[in-house]
């Protein structure tokens, strides 16, 4: 995660505790996906592979469209924050 974060967005962090495994089957693609709690250590976010980054507030969570996959994630990360 170090790496890809790094890569990715030119950031470094520290990895916390697991949050959940998601796994979802799209109709071309089962997707298994580990997601941890992480936190910003130095550097700003720079979008090398993706195209929109933003903040949320919990209160801000229902403001996206998220895939189906990443709803259950959302759910839970509203429940801990």
């Amino acid at each position: 995660m170090h790496r890809e974060i790094k890569e990715e967005l030119e950031t470094e962090i520290s990895v916390g505790d697991l949050i959940d495994t998601i796994e979802y089957d799209y109709p071309t693609f089962h997707l298994s996906m580990d997601c941890f709690w992480g936190e910003i250590i130095s550097g700003d976010i720079v979008l090398n592979e993706h195209k929109d980054a933003k903040w949320l507030r919990k209160e801000e969570l229902n403001s996206v469209e998220w895939l189906p996959a990443d709803i259950t994630l959302i759910e839970r990360i509203r429940r801990d924050i």
